[in-house]
């Protein structure tokens, strides 16, 4: 009774999380450390990016693995003999079925793509931003901008940069530049090419 018990308690220890708005934990867990920092003095007011978003497909895969456990536990117990353990298979079948429900039915997943638009079109105004002040540099310097920290400071006439975006990488030739940019919020990056303009890469 003792082992069956603890196959019941690993059982809702593994999928309890599978459970949970993973939107929310993310959030959480990256909003608390900067948040104290916030409040001790060290940071100034962080800005109110929204929730953190995970990759949809981290959804599929919670779906199938979900799934597949599930039906493991079902056949094991169908060809298990002894009855105690046959029924603590069923019981734990419906952990993981819960799991596949959940993701399938109770997950708002238009809400979460308007919410991914309106991150990455943040993070692409911030390089169209980018992109009027390297073409500003170029005129009066003759060359594009190729560090980050000058970046910042050549964006003012260009409206300036989103304090919720992060430039993550910029190159630069004496013709030619590319920058890449994500919203803290948002698992996509977005490439802005100064000969082919902006285009997502999905997290």
């Amino acid at each position: 009774m003792k082992n069956n018990f603890k196959w019941i308690t690993a059982g809702i220890v593994l999928f309890t999380p599978l459970l949970v708005d993973v939107e929310s934990v993310h959030a959480g867990m990256n909003g608390v450390f900067p948040g104290w920092l916030a409040q001790a003095g060290v940071m100034g007011p962080l800005p109110d990016c929204g929730k953190e978003i995970v990759p949809l497909g981290r959804y599929d895969q919670i779906s199938t693995v979900s799934l597949v456990i599930a039906f493991a536990l079902f056949f094991a117990g169908t060809f298990i003999e002894k009855k105690k353990i046959k029924a603590t298979l069923f019981v734990l079948t419906l952990l993981p079925f819960g799991a596949w429900l959940y993701v399938q039915y109770f997950i708002d997943y238009d809400r979460i793509r308007e919410k991914l638009f309106t991150y990455d079109t943040a993070a692409e105004n911030a390089l169209a931003n980018i992109a009027e002040a390297q073409d500003r540099y170029k005129s009066e310097q003759g060359s594009f901008i190729k560090n980050l920290n000058q970046i910042h400071s050549h964006t003012a006439g260009a409206h300036g940069l989103d304090s919720c975006v992060r430039i993550t990488k910029i190159t630069a030739t004496f013709n030619h530049w590319v920058a890449e940019a994500k919203h803290v919020s948002s698992p996509n990056t977005i490439t802005w090419d100064s000969d082919s303009g902006s285009s997502l890469k999905k997290g």
